[in-house]
């Protein structure tokens, strides 16, 4: 079909150009003293037209559909969440696609699935980026290639009965799992506050924590955006927002060392469209709070206030300050219990988001 019809551009063009020379002779000289106005006006007429034709011989290719192929990838993610939102967003907003990457998602609760599955390749890309660290500071050949959250987006939630975080000393605080990011954050609240004799419980998923605090089986507990307001409004009281007190990344995306080394152009053009979603988020507050009310299945007041609470806690452009990354590695060490400090090698390679960030400040 596209040859056929690039062919009959091609003979268009051809039979008006043996019409243009045939004109040219006696057919049209025979007028007499108006031959030569009759003569111009047509040449320039047909010129025109020759001109046209050229013009669509040559963007021929493109209307016929002839576009480059899109590259697939897949990004696994835990569910919605507003910690890796820019993701979400250059997805829904058509920017991966503006970089030729047809990405899908992929939901993995499991961190030790997403990492299996990122070496198995059966996955791309994750944002669970907790087990991939710690499978890198174990030997694993991931890297942390994009923080899309450089604060922490969690809030120490707790009966309404307590006014204070130094009155949860003696209190029972509600983590997802020992030795994840939520058990790391209320040691350092623990340390900070020198809270005496509290006890840490890992009671899984932030939904069961919350309805384990209002039901009183739980004093307190580590609660994400929007759960944290939802629990507002069951007359729940906010203590803190960890974000303030503790200079931690949350999320981002994470790669296997060979995707990142044989995939190149790929990489960056993953983190261009993820850039440019964390600059959409900045710019466009009713859509993106219009995107979060459906994407979570929030009321539009809810959407509002849940984006009110995390806006600042975006990148930029997917590249942490120095703060931000030496603080993750400390935490990384805890968590993993490793033995020795962790190099920043061992664990990010933000070298392409550079390169990405760097592309695009050109545009």
């Amino acid at each position: 079909m596209k040859d056929s019809i690039s062919g009959n551009v091609s003979n268009l063009f051809c039979g008006v150009w043996r019409i243009a020379q045939g004109r040219r002779g006696s057919q049209y000289g025979a007028i007499g003293q108006d031959g030569a106005l009759v003569l111009c006006s047509c040449r320039r007429t047909i010129e025109a037209t020759l001109v046209i034709i050229l013009a669509l011989y040559s963007v021929a290719p493109a209307a016929l559909g002839q576009t480059k192929e899109m590259t697939r990838i897949r990004i696994a993610n835990p569910g919605p969440s507003l910690s890796y939102f820019p993701v979400y967003v250059a997805l829904k907003k058509d920017l991966f696609k503006k970089y030729g990457i047809d990405a899908e998602f992929v939901q993995m609760t499991s961190g030790p699935t997403s990492v299996a599955a990122l070496m198995n390749r059966e996955i791309d890309y994750t944002t669970l980026l907790g087990p991939s660290a710690g499978a890198a500071v174990n030997g694993a050949p991931i890297k942390i290639i994009c923080f899309t959250s450089v604060k922490l987006q969690h809030s120490i939630i707790a009966r309404p009965e307590i006014h204070s975080v130094k009155e949860l000393s003696g209190k029972k605080i509600g983590v997802g799992r020992l030795r994840d990011l939520t058990w790391y954050e209320v040691q350092f609240l623990i340390k900070k506050y020198d809270l005496q004799n509290t006890t840490i419980v890992a009671g899984g998923q932030n939904q069961r924590n919350l309805q384990a605090v209002q039901a009183g089986a739980l004093d307190a507990a580590v609660i994400s955006v929007p759960l944290d307001i939802k629990a507002e409004e069951m007359g729940l009281r906010r203590l803190i927002r960890m974000g303030e007190i503790l200079p931690i990344p949350q999320v981002g995306l994470a790669a296997s060392e060979d995707k990142i080394r044989k995939n190149r152009d790929e990489v960056i053009r993953v983190l261009k469209a993820t850039i440019e979603g964390l600059g959409y988020i900045k710019s466009n507050r009713q859509d993106v709070v219009e995107i979060i009310s459906k994407w979570i299945n929030l009321t539009p007041a809810q959407a509002e206030k849940a984006f009110a609470s995390v806006e600042d806690t975006f990148s930029r452009d997917c590249i942490p300050t120095a703060e931000q990354a030496n603080a993750y590695l400390p935490m990384l060490k805890v968590t993993t219990e490793a033995k020795e400090d962790i190099a920043p090698a061992t664990v990010f390679s933000f070298s392409l988001a550079e390169a990405a960030a760097k592309e695009l400040s050109k545009k």
